[in-house]
């Protein structure tokens, strides 16, 4: 599968809350970092399991989706892709008033697409959506 395509998979799966499709696209050695109000927490792959799932299970009886705004996607070499870009969430009809700026590298594993590494500046300002 081109990463295009993948990329495009992992979105529209991601925003339908399917934590089996994440675990399986998450690579086991992930490399991740958000931060939040200046504060910077570094987490491995048990943990941004475990933040997904936390999420979804907060949201699951809301009317809430993802708006994805891409910034920029750019091929570092033959099998690694660097995306950024943000999730804004819609609420019960509302805008949130931030979003999360996404800095994700996946990687092409013995033929399968893998989040490797994360950035992620959370709560900022809204792209123009």
């Amino acid at each position: 599968m081109d990463f295009q395509t993948f990329y495009e998979e992992y979105k529209r799966r991601a925003s339908q809350h399917d934590l089996d499709y994440l675990k399986k696209v998450t690579s086991r050695n992930l490399e991740a970092r958000e931060i939040r109000h200046g504060e910077l927490v570094d987490y491995s792959y048990e943990e941004s399991i475990e933040g997904w799932r936390q999420a979804f299970n907060h949201f699951q009886d809301q009317d809430m989706s993802w708006i994805y705004t891409n910034h920029t996607e750019t091929q570092l070499n033959e099998n690694t892709h660097l995306a950024a870009f943000w999730v804004s969430i819609r609420l019960n009809g509302e805008l949130l008033g931030t979003s999360n700026l996404f800095f994700d590298t996946f990687e092409k594993v013995d033929g399968e697409w893998q989040l490797v590494r994360s950035y992620i500046e959370a709560g900022v300002q809204n792209p123009h959506i």
